[in-house]
């Protein structure tokens, strides 16, 4: 299907009407003794041609239409033709949405690592370019795509924020992450603002140069009850993030909600023994941590769109 796809542009029927291209190629293809599965991505591999258009049908036609359009982003990118401001004369953002909409829906393949593929491919045709800088482009040009996308559909900018600040570049998992944590939020307000104001105030006091060894026989109860909540929770984030399972990530990050709440009414930080207050810091180091992967709390400590 894709070594075929593009066949149909050299004939005279799509020279003539341009809107029949993919459509004439899998009317060839069938002519040509090509199965339905060839014949029907080749006409669907265009798709989705704009932002609610119905992507392809089958899983062939949609890894073909997603190669189709990352070979163009990658390739316009490499040779310094990205998009810049309101000008795109390749429907670069068209090219993206697409893409983005189909790992939405499922197509299993990290983008990412599509790119890199994609790069790869043009850097061993002699293309030179810096790769690493165009990867970052590359990068870049979807995360914000895939920001627009989720602000038109309703999405808060600070749960976007949060979640992209966690350093997730794949669009599907930006997307579901994006969508659960405002769930969360939404199903549990009160509980949800509590949280993020105490990791907001944890981040703030915290000292990541410390590191996150604490000394268990200089803490009182409530470090105590917050270490081992930490230790525990870790875990099951870990296990969650493993299994794609975001929300329960962050039924999980719930869990130190009261246990934080508990270290700050009956512990001083900031306390006058320099080996006490070290220990208290990175306590605090290793809380924070527990959320590095999830998302930055501290982006939603005031809520609002």
């Amino acid at each position: 299907a894709a070594y075929l796809a593009k066949a149909d542009l050299v004939t005279n029927a799509v020279v003539e009407f341009t809107s029949v291209q993919g459509v004439m190629g899998s009317y060839y293809a069938e002519a040509s003794g090509e199965n339905e599965q060839v014949a029907r991505a080749i006409a669907d591999h265009y798709r989705p041609r704009f932002s609610g258009d119905e992507p392809p049908a089958s899983d062939v036609g949609r890894v073909v239409a997603m190669a189709d359009k990352l070979d163009t982003v990658c390739g316009l990118f490499a040779v310094g033709q990205g998009p810049t401001g309101s000008s795109d004369p390749f429907a670069l953002r068209r090219s993206a949405i697409g893409i983005t909409a189909m790992l939405e829906a499922g197509l299993p393949v990290s983008l990412m690592g599509a790119v890199d593929a994609s790069l790869a491919t043009y850097a061993d045709a002699g293309i030179d370019f810096d790769r690493d800088d165009v990867r970052a482009q590359v990068a870049d040009f979807f995360v914000t795509r895939t920001k627009v996308m989720l602000r038109d559909s309703g999405a808060s900018s600070d749960a976007i924020d949060a979640v992209l600040a966690a350093g997730v570049e794949e669009p599907a998992q930006v997307i579901a992450r994006v969508r659960a944590l405002e769930a969360a939020r939404t199903g549990e307000r009160e509980a949800f603002d509590d949280l993020a104001t105490a990791y907001a105030r944890a981040n703030n006091l915290r000292d990541a140069e410390l590191g996150e060894e604490v000394d268990e026989k200089l803490m009182g109860d409530a470090e105590r009850a917050l270490a081992s909540a930490a230790r525990d929770v870790e875990s099951q984030v870990s296990a969650a993030l493993a299994a794609d399972d975001y929300a329960a990530a962050l039924a999980a990050l719930a869990d130190l909600r009261a246990p934080i709440d508990a270290f700050f009414a009956d512990v001083l930080v900031m306390d006058e023994d320099e080996a006490v207050r070290a220990n208290r810091l990175r306590l605090l180091n290793r809380f924070v941590g527990v959320f590095t992967d999830v998302a930055d709390f501290g982006k939603m400590a005031k809520g609002g769109k």
